[in-house]
């Protein structure tokens, strides 16, 4: 049985100066995470991250856990109590991994190196997703620090998870799988929807905040294409495995795509029907009407963001051959496509449609599945977080959302713990689409906010949350 190991101030810091040095070294939120965006924290390589977390968390008094100490794949707690004390957990998740900065010479600057110009923190890790645990940390550490010495009847707590930008096997599997009883959640934030503008039309400037309560599930697939015939490039035939697998993708990127209006995405439209007045009220509260189809389809279109949320969808991340030289034929292609399922999708007959598509020379292969889990319902929990934001934005609203891509917050979700996804800052689509791409940032006024929502929301959490069992 694994067992918690727990680091204690007194146990690991008894020198004064070192406290002195932890002083300089995190005296602001920007600071944090300019410090944390300066460390290359790859999939499986998060133990220098997770380091400065925990002393962080030291130094300000919180008790840490360090979950696996062995390897440089970490996963930390930093927590108001500890754990031992079996006190009902209300937890912040992020996850200190980052992926690759590839294409340099896209980047304005440099993606490791943390630079403030202008109000604004550059670097891989900024919004996906050291920024939220920045956000998470220091909405903690306000909270704790006006505290003084009341005791709460429940525990409040950063859990820092590695590997979530590949298989989450070390990180978000490996607690749910193993730590939930010491955890003792009885809610989980992790990342998930922002705030966006211009959603409106009746007041295109009021912030809309979409909370996931459901994830997309992924499911990694290598399809594989052999092919026989001549050797040579001089010698085409219809046999060679680039052009078999090339025609089978083609084949899948031109289905037609249905739209599916699931409950899930229904609530969404009748919350944002909700906001809205007049026709626009009435036609997207009612939005599955066949008879509103050639009025709102455009919204629905693959360039538009509603699309991803309607269907499965697939993207062809990587395409392969093993040829080595222009004129050899090869013998084998491969192509990797990432695949993000909507909850309730039998995975096996979508790989079989998909297979009837490509065709019976080409074979399919699971890389990874990841976890599938039913909707968080609307708790207390949602309620406060909704009234937190709406408190730091005071002309925004909260809608739930079915959060597009797939996150940790699945593993979590499938154990029956309440799990909702929210970075608390308002966000516009040129940021958004610095996640994963080059010139990743964000605006120091947004990390503040941020955290303002997180205090507010742990606030909340003393004044109504007397008798949390």
């Amino acid at each position: 049985m694994l067992q918690l190991k727990f680091k204690l101030i007194f146990c690991l810091f008894v020198l004064g100066n070192f406290s002195s040095g932890l002083a300089q070294k995190y005296p602001s939120p920007e600071l944090f995470l300019s410090q944390l965006i300066q460390i290359e924290s790859y999939s499986g390589c998060e133990v220098e991250a997770a380091r400065d977390v925990m002393e962080w968390g030291i130094h300000n008094g919180f008790y840490v856990t360090d979950f696996n100490m062995s390897g440089d794949s970490r996963n930390v707690l930093v927590s108001l109590y500890p754990l031992s004390l079996g006190k009902p957990n209300i937890i912040f998740s992020s996850h200190l991994d980052v992926l690759s900065a590839n294409n340099l010479e896209e980047w304005k600057q440099n993606p490791f190196g943390g630079e403030i110009i202008n109000d604004t923190i550059w670097g891989r890790g900024a919004i996906d997703c050291k920024g939220l645990a920045v956000m998470q940390l220091y909405g903690m550490k306000l909270f704790k620090d006006s505290l003084k010495d009341k005791e709460l009847p429940f525990n409040i707590s950063f859990l820092g998870l590695a590997e979530e930008e590949t298989s989450s096997k070390n990180g978000a599997e490996f607690i749910s799988e193993n730590f939930l009883d010491s955890l003792n959640a009885r809610v989980i934030f992790g990342e998930g929807g922002a705030g966006l503008t211009k959603v409106l039309k009746s007041n295109p400037d009021a912030p809309i905040f979409g909370i996931s309560v459901a994830d997309k599930s992924s499911l990694w697939l290598k399809l594989t294409a052999e092919g026989g015939g001549f050797g040579h490039g001089a010698i085409p035939t219809d046999l060679y495995a680039n052009k078999r697998l090339i025609k089978g993708l083609i084949r899948l990127l031109d289905e037609k795509k249905s739209v599916k209006f699931n409950p899930l995405v229904m609530q969404m439209f009748r919350e944002l029907g909700d906001l809205e007045t007049g026709l626009r009220k009435f036609v997207l509260k009612r939005i599955n009407w066949s008879i509103f189809w050639p009025f709102v389809k455009s919204n629905f279109a693959e360039d538009q963001p509603f699309n991803v949320i309607m269907d499965n969808t697939f993207s062809i991340t990587n395409i392969q051959s093993s040829a080595t030289v222009a004129n050899e034929m090869s013998q084998k292609a491969t192509a990797i496509l990432d695949c993000r399922l909507l909850p309730g999708t039998d995975v096996e007959k979508f790989i079989k449609e998909m297979k009837r598509t490509l065709g019976n020379r080409i074979s399919i292969e699971i890389l990874l599945e990841g976890p599938r889990a039913v909707a968080s319902e609307s708790t207390i929990f949602l309620e406060m977080m909704s009234e937190s934001i709406r408190t730091v934005h005071p002309n925004s609203h909260t809608i739930s959302i079915l959060f597009p891509a797939s996150t940790d917050n699945n593993y979590f979700r499938r154990k029956g713990i309440p799990v909702y996804g929210i970075i608390p800052s308002v966000l516009d689509t040129e940021l958004f689409e610095t996640v994963h791409s080059s010139n990743e940032r964000i605006g120091v006024n947004n990390l503040y906010k941020g955290i303002a929502v997180y205090h507010a929301f742990l606030n909340q959490c003393q004044n109504m949350l007397t008798d949390l069992k």
